[in-house]
């Protein structure tokens, strides 16, 4: 007769652990996955084993996200930031922490691929952060958008500053003292062991081609993501807009192995000399 009240106990304890852990899951959802195209799966922290993503799947902190070949991801944080992943990419949430009673500070770690970053200006207050890092480099950023991709073959990460200003240093310089600045339309790139080259403008077809890793079809096109609350300068889209750089946009401390390297500017060129005129007839 008493084993019947100890397996009601029992059975309540294990009730209450499973509310409770619900309860703590629910407060470590730090996102919602607002699209995806093909197949993305997610590694949540103390579970061994990847689960299949849906839209309207919850992210959490700590998540491990990571795409499919044919796989394209876009998520919504609680602090408006949408992130999206393009294919054979893999990303940790670090942390994200959104709310009246502290600033915004998020940090993502980039382990492979390519993601597209839309940070609100709820990321210009005082002591907010936002970053991107990869193996090689660090994005940092207050309110803006940019293209980080990482290369695991090549060891070497690219990022591209799509409006305002997007900050990036070498993880082998933790205070920022090589870091560059990238305009719109003006990237860098940061190898091993490296400091970030000197910033340049990319191509149409480059940012073509990064927009379009990183679009979901049919959810939105780059040009009606890349523009948030707050933002200063319009982004850079390929065919769209001249090639610009913010005010601020500049190189800090820039190496000297880059200096005088060839870059494109978006300077007008000056038409050609005008053709020689004829020589006379001969008499």
């Amino acid at each position: 007769m008493t084993s019947r009240p100890i397996r009601r106990l029992a059975l309540l304890s294990i009730a209450c652990a499973l509310l409770l852990a619900r309860a703590a899951r629910a407060a470590d959802q730090v996102g919602t996955v607002a699209a995806l195209e093909g197949s993305a799966e997610a590694s949540h922290p103390g579970e061994a084993a990847w689960t299949p993503l849906a839209p309207g799947a919850a992210i959490l902190l700590g998540d491990e996200l990571r795409t499919a070949a044919d796989g394209k991801l876009k998520v919504l944080f609680r602090d408006e930031t949408v992130l999206a992943l393009a294919p054979n990419t893999q990303l940790t949430v670090d942390e994200e922490v959104a709310g009246p009673a502290a600033a915004p500070a998020a940090h993502l770690t980039l382990g492979a691929g390519a993601a597209r970053a839309i940070v609100t200006d709820r990321y210009r207050a005082p002591g907010a952060r936002f970053e991107m890092e990869s193996p090689t480099a660090v994005a940092g950023v207050r309110g803006t958008g940019f293209i980080e991709v990482y290369d695991p073959t090549a060891d070497e990460t690219t990022v591209v500053g799509l409006f305002d200003t997007t900050r990036v240093r070498s993880t082998i310089d933790p205070k920022g003292a090589r870091e560059v600045l990238l305009g719109p339309g003006y990237g860098t790139k940061v190898k091993r062991g490296a400091y970030p080259i000197e910033p340049r403008v990319w191509s149409d077809d480059a940012l073509r081609s990064l927009n379009g890793m990183t679009s979901v079809h049919g959810h939105g096109s780059p040009e009606q993501e890349l523009r948030p609350r707050g933002a200063k300068a319009e982004p850079r889209l390929p065919g769209s807009l001249q090639r610009g750089i913010t005010p601020e946009s500049r190189v800090v401390d820039q190496p000297l192995e880059n200096v005088g390297r060839p870059r494109e500017t978006g300077a007008t060129v000056p038409p050609p000399p005008p053709p020689p005129p004829p020589p006379p007839p001969r008499q």
